[in-house]
């Protein structure tokens, strides 16, 4: 009977040292791993982009105030890029928006190696809202969403769309 008692406290004490050894990985794991914060994304791609204010006339001869999102894009890609995806980063690196652009002169698309630029109307203020608020309110409310919008210091790219499906070798 106590050969049996001393067998059990052997293997209790074998399954304890296994857990402690478990455990011990984990944190060791877990300390060498970087601190996650509430705001933390992957890190894309991340390029310079602008929101500009851009003025224009409507169809029945109405100012038309519209947003646009420009940035350039040099293809490292084997594929045409047709439009990308992308979160809006503010100078601190947060995320504080997302749209999507399309791509190229035209919307042809960026070929491989090559440059050009993405662009997406994010947001338009027409004579509409000018007619119900008067000219006072309209401007306020461009002003306020230019500064809005001048936050954006860089986009990172979080997706591609591509035009062509065969990967090309060169």
């Amino acid at each position: 009977m106590f050969l049996t008692r001393l067998t059990n406290i052997g293997h209790n004490l074998t399954r304890m040292a296994l857990g402690i050894g478990v455990a011990g990985l984990f944190l060791s794991l877990l300390i060498g791993m970087p601190p996650v914060h509430a705001n933390s994304h992957i890190k894309g791609n991340i390029e310079p982009c602008t929101i500009n204010l851009v003025f224009g006339v409507d169809e029945n001869g109405m100012s038309v105030v519209s947003y646009e999102l420009e940035m350039q894009l040099s293809n490292r890609q084997t594929r045409t890029i047709q439009g990308i995806s992308i979160h809006w980063l503010n100078s601190k690196s947060e995320i504080i928006g997302n749209s999507d652009a399309v791509c190229g002169q035209e919307h042809n698309g960026i070929k491989p190696a090559q440059s050009g630029s993405c662009r997406r109307i994010v947001q338009k203020i027409g004579s509409r809202l000018l007619d119900r608020l008067g000219q006072d309110t309209w401007t306020q409310i461009i002003n306020s969403e230019l500064a809005n919008f001048r936050e954006v210091r860089h986009c990172e790219i979080i997706g591609y769309r591509f035009g062509d499906n065969a990967v090309k070798s060169y």
